[in-house]
């Protein structure tokens, strides 16, 4: 026996207590005995001491067993599953504003930490960005190693470039999950929302687009709070200034955080990082899982069959002792050699049990089955063995049979057993194409047994039987134009070449009356610039051949009516934009950006990303 172990070595405990039972019981029978023949001359029966020797066996028996004893060791290999986490952090100079203690990025990097403390078999991977984007790991399953990353993080270009574009993480995010696997992707984005270019509105809409899930957590405080700079010499604290050297004062921008959420489907947090590692806890638990691959292991090998078989052997020819007690030598052999036979079936049906798993392992749904048949016939009440050969059928195509056999573990005492073969059969079921009868399944599943996958398998059948109506797109009443007769539709009413009918045309497409910001927006001083919304020219892109330059006025003045058009979209969208809403103040945020790259090259101001 070497290399013997005990999963459970507690109930070794309980040994000592066999043999002082019997030493009691014998002695008291002795007792009982002798004072029996005091006082009657009739002979007595022979005390059960055969019986009782072997009653106190069975109990050693069952007690070793009950410990499962284990030695030996088998190769295997264990498969890792699970959903794909990407980090996207903020680490522009914004980031080392300390309105939240002990600062921003430093708060960031605790909840994250936290969070890939809450994973089990996910894999994670880390982006870090501010005006450019770099991926600092790729998606792993070693989060030892990635909490030490996420731990030396800093802000300034070491990693990336000056500036803050958020757009640009999240771009980088997707093409890290891009091809990784087709399970659940999830990206968790933790910036204070000081975002200085890019195109936001993109990169939202190559996340939805994607199938990835956004996240967003704020950091930081609506008042905000000064980016301390630190003299390398004396080591002493300034605030970070504006040319015209007042303090800058970085503040978390929550809208721009809720409407890049609502872009890309996804959803924002809030600004309480405590509340991070759960909400992503929770949202990859939803997420469908996905093999990543497989991992060699030794496993030590399961004897306590031989000792459970042994007790009930030896309970059995106790009993026959016991109420046979001149049985001939020659009846008890037979018994002996039948229980050596029912122990040997015993261990026929675990290796036939492992050898079908094997084959089941390695593609091979024949030869399971015919494994799973032989133990089945061994133990035919076995909810394990009905279970494998179910799986079995159904790798092999055999839906109705995987079902025959599931059904038989339903007649198990134990609600996770029951709960388990309810699922099975809904799998059968919806591989075969019977929906209905697959959401029945795994109803009953939930009601023996919640579980996150019983919910995620229930939730996609009913998807699939009753899916969401579309709800139909309001038509807009045609307003004549000028120099129009009234009553002609206006062709900004007209929808673009080749949309859907109901649809609603994304921003910058034919059809909506009134160009995007940012995007082929005339030079300053041409007739129809207009922002959306405003009769006001927008000034940007480089002047025309004898145009003038916009001047400082022109572009403080483009940036105040920026600001109002998105005060004024933000109070008609409310707290939950819709994704047309969202993407047309994304616009209309890259717009400004760039207005803003402009002014600041006059001098008029500085941004904390651009340092």
């Amino acid at each position: 026996m070497n290399g013997l172990s005990f999963a459970h070595p507690w109930v070794l405990v309980l040994l000592p207590l066999i043999p002082l039972t019997s030493g009691a019981w014998f002695f008291g029978v002795r007792r009982g005995v002798r004072a029996a023949r005091q006082v009657s001359r009739v002979p007595l029966a022979p005390p059960p001491y055969l019986a009782a020797t072997l009653f106190s066996i069975a109990a050693v028996s069952a007690v070793l067993a009950a410990a499962q004893p284990r030695w030996g060791t088998v190769e295997s290999r264990i498969p890792r599953t699970g959903a794909d986490l990407v980090i996207v952090i903020d680490v522009s100079r914004s980031m080392d504003a300390r309105d939240l203690q002990p600062g921003r990025l430093q708060a960031a990097k605790l909840a994250a930490v936290a969070t890939l403390d809450r994973l089990g078999g996910d894999r994670a991977g880390l982006v870090v960005f501010a005006g450019s984007a770099r991926t600092r790991f790729p998606l792993t399953t070693d989060l030892a190693a990635a909490r030490q990353v996420i731990e030396s993080l800093v802000t300034g270009t070491i990693f990336v470039e000056g500036g803050t574009s958020a757009g640009l993480g999240l771009e980088e995010a997707v093409t890290l999950l891009s091809g990784q696997s087709t399970g659940g992707r999830l990206i968790l984005l933790l910036t204070d929302g000081d975002d200085l270019g890019g195109d936001p509105a993109a990169a939202a809409t190559r996340v939805r687009e994607s199938g990835a899930e956004l996240l967003i957590a704020g950091v930081g405080t609506p008042e905000g709070g000064t980016i301390p700079v630190i003299d390398p010499v004396t080591r002493a604290e300034t605030p970070l200034t504006d040319g015209a050297g007042v303090p800058i004062v970085t503040r978390l921008d929550e809208p721009f955080l809720r409407t890049l959420a609502a872009a890309a489907d996804g959803r924002y947090l809030g600004s309480d990082l405590s509340l991070v590692p759960a909400a992503i806890d929770g949202r990859l638990r939803a997420l469908e899982r996905t093999q990543f691959d497989e991992r060699p292991t030794t496993l030590p090998v399961e004897r306590y069959r031989y000792f459970a078989a042994a007790a009930l052997v030896l309970l059995l020819l106790g009993s026959v002792a016991e109420r046979y007690r001149r049985l001939p030598w020659r009846r008890g052999a037979a018994v002996i050699v039948a229980a050596a036979i029912f122990s040997g079936c015993a261990t026929a049906e675990y290796s036939a049990n492992e050898a079908g798993r094997s084959a089941l392992r390695d593609g091979d749904p024949a030869t399971a089955i015919e494994k799973f048949n032989e133990a089945r016939q061994a133990r035919p009440d076995d909810p394990r063995i009905a279970l494998n050969l179910a799986a079995a059928y159904h790798a092999a195509g055999r839906f109705d049979e995987a079902i025959t056999s599931a059904r038989r573990a339903l007649l198990s005492n134990s609600p996770e057993t029951r709960a388990h073969a309810q699922s099975s059969i809904g799998r059968h079921q919806f591989a075969a194409g019977r929906l209905t009868d697959a959401l029945d399944a795994f109803r009953r599943s939930l009601l023996e047994h919640p579980t996150d996958a019983a919910r995620h398998d229930y939730e996609v059948v009913l998807r699939l039987l009753l899916p969401p109506e579309a709800s139909p797109t309001p038509t807009p009443t045609p307003t004549p134009g000028a120099g129009e007769e009234p009553g002609e539709p206006s062709p900004a009413a007209s929808p673009s070449p080749g949309a859907q009918p109901g649809t609603t045309p994304s921003p910058g497409a034919g059809g909506q009356g009134q160009p995007t910001p940012g995007q082929g927006t005339p030079s300053p001083g041409q007739p129809g610039t207009a922002t959306p919304g405003t009769d006001t020219p927008v000034p940007g892109g480089s002047p025309g051949p004898g145009q003038p330059s916009p001047t400082l006025q022109e572009l403080e003045r483009a940036l105040d009516e920026i600001d109002d058009e998105i005060t004024r979209r933000l109070e008609e969208a409310g707290a939950t934009p819709t994704t047309a809403e969202a993407l047309e103040i994304l616009n209309l945020l890259a717009e400004r950006s760039r207005i803003a790259a402009l002014r600041d090259a006059f001098g008029a101001g500085v941004s904390p990303g651009d340092r």
